[in-house]
This record gives structure tokens, C-alpha cells and sequence, in this order.
């Protein structure tokens, strides 16, 4: 089953943590608490609550389990840095760090999350600053959803996105227009994005960049071929364009990222 039917509780949930505002952190941690018992049935939604200096206070299982952790004491207390792989969780905790002191909301971020325990996956990430009654910040909260590897299995049973797909994976060495994609899709630009958000919970901009992103990890595992060239036939034709989104997707560059997963024989 599609996760996707968790796209809308989880919204619901970051429109009320908006305008809630308990008395203290101690409050809305109380409180909060009172719903871990159901996120931690989601296995494909990470839950998670921050005090002030970016420090764990409340977990769901799922991210326990793609830690390598044994438990949520074991997580409680942490920051990203001792969660992700270290360049990753440095620029995640300056991330949380910007929320928490500036009130920066993170909204539908699309990331690739390299946990320390070595698992990879793709995901949509709220990240909401929480304010008590004389509006300072006290806390944030996290919640990051799974995105459906086999998007081929979901687009097979919608026609015209189908196409879309088909399209995308066959021009990822091309700059791609969304104009083109809803045309494709016999649609409006609207509607299309209507429709992907529907379908696979994430933009057509945000669904290409996982395509080339994707098709970029599949490259930068042949030693043979340099950065460059993976840029290249994904499509950037300016190498720190691609250097620039890969991080930003994964927190680490290709370089780097080739040195961590694809280790020369």
C-alpha cells in the first residue's frame, strides 16, 4: 500500500502545531507524548520533536530503526551530527538551528537521507518552529514522509503521467520544461502539479530531480566516469550547478558521496 494516504493526518497535524502554543516546552512535550504511540505505527513517516539547541526529545520508532539504534534512549539527547553521516547531519543541524533561532519554516523539502547506519531514502520534510504564549521559540518539530520508491508500479496505473514518466526517464541528459510535461500529460501546468501531489506526493520539478538525482547515484558508482561527466549526462551543463543541487538534496558533494557509498574495489 501506498503511503500517501499519511499525506494528509501529517498536514493536518503541521497546520494545528501552528497555531498551538502551550505555556512551556515541558507542555507541549507532555502533550505531544500523548501521540507517539500512533506515529510510531507509521513506518514510513519520521516523527520527531527538538528543544531549543537541536537536541532529540521525542522519536518515532522509524527513525530509531534507520539509525541503528537500539532504542529512543539511545537517541534522546542527540543532535543530526551523531544521527547522519557527519557532513549531512552538520548541514541538517545548521538547518534546525535556522528554525529554531530565526523561525524559518521548512515546507515539501525533497531530501535523500544517508542515515549513520547506512540506509538511503528519499522523503518529504516539514520542519515547524513552535512557539509558547509570549511567542518565543521553545521548540521545533519534524516530520519527514517516505516517498514510494516504485514510482513505474504507481504511474503504470495513471496513463498521463505515465507518458510523463517515460518522457523524463528518456531526456535526463536534457533540460526538461514543464510545459512540455503537461503537455504530454494533456493537462494544465496546474493541473499538473494537482495531480503529481495527488499521485506521488511531490511536484513534477521535485519528481525530475529525483529522476536525475537518482540517475546521477547510478553514475558516480562507475569510477571510470568523473563528476563532470555524471553532470553531464544528467542533464547540468555546469558541473557546480550539479555539485550545488546534489548537496542540497543529500547534504554531501558527489565527490564525497562516491568516497561514502561506492568505495573503489
Amino acid at each position: 500500500m501506498r503511503p500517501l494516504v499519511l499525506e494528509a493526518p501529517t498536514k493536518q497535524l503541521s497546520k494545528h502545531l501552528q497555531t498551538y502554543q502551550p505555556a512551556n516546552f515541558d507542555e507541549f512535550v507532555g502533550n505531544i507524548s500523548l501521540l507517539m504511540p500512533l506515529f510510531d505505527t507509521m513506518k514510513n513517516v519520521v516523527f520527531f520533536v527538538k528543544d531549543d539547541q537541536a537536541c532529540y526529545r521525542l522519536v518515532s520508532k522509524t527513525l530509531i530503526r534507520r539509525s541503528g539504534l537500539k532504542n529512543k534512549k539511545a537517541l534522546i539527547g542527540l543532535t543530526t551530527e551523531q544521527v547522519f553521516l557527519k557532513s549531512q547531519g552538520k548541514d541538517y543541524l545548521n538547518q534546525d538551528l535556522r528554525v529554531l533561532r530565526e523561525g524559518r519554516e521548512i515546507v515539501d523539502k525533497l531530501e535523500l537521507h544517508s542515515y549513520a547506519s547506512g540506509q538511503l531514502g528519499w522523503c518529504i520534510t516539514q520542519k515547524i518552529p513552535v512557539y509558547d504564549v509570549e511567542n518565543h521559540i521553545v521548540a521545533m518539530v519534524g516530520i519527514s514522509v517516505d516517498i514510494d520508491e516504485d514510482n513505474e508500479r504507481i504511474l503504470r496505473k495513471h496513463a498521463r503521467l505515465a507518458s510523463v514518466d517515460q518522457y523524463v526517464r528518456d531526456n535526463l541528459d536534457q533540460k526538461i520544461n514543464m510545459g512540455q510535461l503537461a503537455k504530454l500529460a494533456n493537462l494544465s501546468q496546474s493541473q499538473l502539479e494537482r495531480t503529481f501531489k495527488a499521485v506521488l506526493n511531490m511536484s513534477p520539478i521535485q519528481f525530475v530531480q529525483k529522476m536525475r538525482l537518482e540517475h546521477a547515484i547510478r553514475l558516480l558508482a562507475n569510477h571510470k566516469l568523473t563528476v563532470t561527466q555524471v553532470s553531464l549526462n544528467c542533464g547540468y551543463g555546469d558541473h557546480s550547478a550539479f555539485s550545488r543541487q546534489f548537496k542540497q538534496f543529500t547534504g554531501i558533494s558527489p565527490m564525497n558521496f562516491r568516497k561514502i557509498h561506492f568505495k573503489e574495489p
